[in-house]
């Protein structure tokens, strides 16, 4: 009759056995040691595993070894990421984005029994978080990480793939600046749908929902995905948020921030970025937080909206700022019919003047056929311009006739007193 299966080592056990190399003297741990910096091992411990970094004879290797008893979908996961690993490197080389990853029954020894662990490639790089804090500001890289990052998000989709806890720890960046994933331990896929994982994500980066009812399908990187996005891009205009909010635990939200979204200084400060991107997904993220998780935006709404013809800068000029919104136009105002012009008196020569010879004015006919086209040009020879006379004054002629016979009598009674 077979025992009862002995408890499961505590970190201290495997830190010793790992110490000791208590490997198998087959496979890819045959011969393997911890490295060690300053005489301390490489080890790395997250929540549900210890990360140790050896170095074999084929390179550097990562063995997680787990705090808690696997479940039996655990193997089957990884059992399969290794078919799925297979299939994609056939497609395209290099295009397999988690570190590749092997499930080992017998990976550490310890007081007589063996252990199964995961040996995974060792991905050469900074983690997201240690990356973000060292290129906060620099906005031309973190734009260019962006980028990256929404590809990375459309290779998985494209493969009907969910990482499932997608995290500042769990994001490499090698020296190139290709994207890695790693701790594969809540991986979606077709093939595990019926094997749901037993970690549901880091809080910080997950929708509360998914933290209640461990929610997981191809859907379940939507949200952390979206958080991670914000991150990068406000961090690349506004540096200052790494120092206010980072607290070594996340990039820059909590899951307090999830639960009070519009309500927490961070989302103010997001909400007055001077990036029009920025602000937009801070929307999109308000909005999520908000609804249920199945109402949280797809991938593609991460991509930055396409520019309108008119709003499309010349080929090879770059926008670092928005474009202010065109001036809106004043009310048309009604404009008055234009009055016509009075009639111009030409200018012409001065002439001397005629001290008592004053002519007549010529008759309306006269005048009408000088106004006429093809009539001879005809010059008034007056010195100044003559006031238009004005109305209910007596016309020129009866006045001088009057003058004219006052003039006659005048005389005739000074010839008479001669006389």
């Amino acid at each position: 009759m077979t025992g009862s299966p002995p408890p499961w080592p505590d970190v201290a056990a495997f830190d010793t056995a790992v110490q000791r190399a208590a490997f198998p003297r087959h496979g890819r741990l045959a011969g393997a040691v911890v490295e060690r910096r300053g005489g301390l091992m490489r080890r790395m411990e997250g929540a549900n595993a210890i990360a140790y970094v050896l170095r074999a004879s084929d390179g550097a290797l990562v063995l997680r070894c787990f705090k808690e008893r696997p479940t039996p979908a655990l193997r089957l996961r990884y059992e399969a990421l290794e078919k799925w690993a297979a299939r994609a490197d056939a497609d395209a080389e290099g295009s397999w984005v988690p570190a590749d990853a092997e499930w080992v029954e017998e990976a550490v020894r310890i007081d007589g029994h063996w252990w199964p662990a995961v040996v995974m490639e060792h991905v050469a790089g900074d983690s997201l978080r240690a990356h973000l804090e060292a290129r906060a500001g620099r906005r031309e890289e973190l734009t260019l990480l962006a980028d990256r990052w929404r590809g990375v998000l459309a290779w998985l989709d494209g493969l009907g793939m969910a990482h499932g806890d997608l995290q500042h720890d769990n994001v490499r960046i090698e020296e190139g600046g290709r994207i890695r994933l790693i701790d594969l331990d809540a991986v979606w896929t077709s093939e595990l749908s019926a094997e749901a994982p037993r970690e549901y994500g880091h809080p910080h980066f997950q929708h509360p929902e998914r933290l209640r009812d461990g929610h997981g399908d191809r859907t379940a990187d939507r949200f952390s995905a979206l958080v991670i996005q914000v991150s990068v891009l406000a961090l690349a205009v506004d540096p200052g948020l790494w120092d206010d909010f980072h607290n070594e635990d996340n990039l820059l939200f909590t899951a307090e921030d999830f639960a009070l979204p519009m309500a927490t200084p961070l989302w103010f400060r997001l909400a007055a970025s001077r990036s029009v991107e920025v602000r937009r997904l801070t929307a999109l993220l308000d909005g999520a937080c908000r609804g249920p998780l199945s109402e949280v935006p797809p991938f593609r709404e991460l991509d930055p909206p396409e520019p309108t013809a008119a709003s499309a800068p010349p080929a090879g000029w770059t926008l670092t700022t928005p474009v202010p919104a065109p001036p809106i136009a004043p009310p048309l105002v009604p404009v008055p019919p234009a009055v016509p012009a009075p009639p111009t008196i030409p200018v012409v020569p001065s002439v001397p003047p005629v001290p008592t010879v004053v002519p007549e004015a010529p008759p309306p006919e006269a005048a009408d056929r000088a106004a006429a086209p093809g009539a001879e040009d005809r010059t008034i020879p007056f010195t100044r311009p003559v006031p238009e006379a004005r109305r209910g004054t007596p016309p020129a002629r009866p006045v001088l006739i009057g003058a004219g016979l006052a003039l006659l009598m005048l005389l005739a009674v000074l010839i008479g007193v001669v006389r």
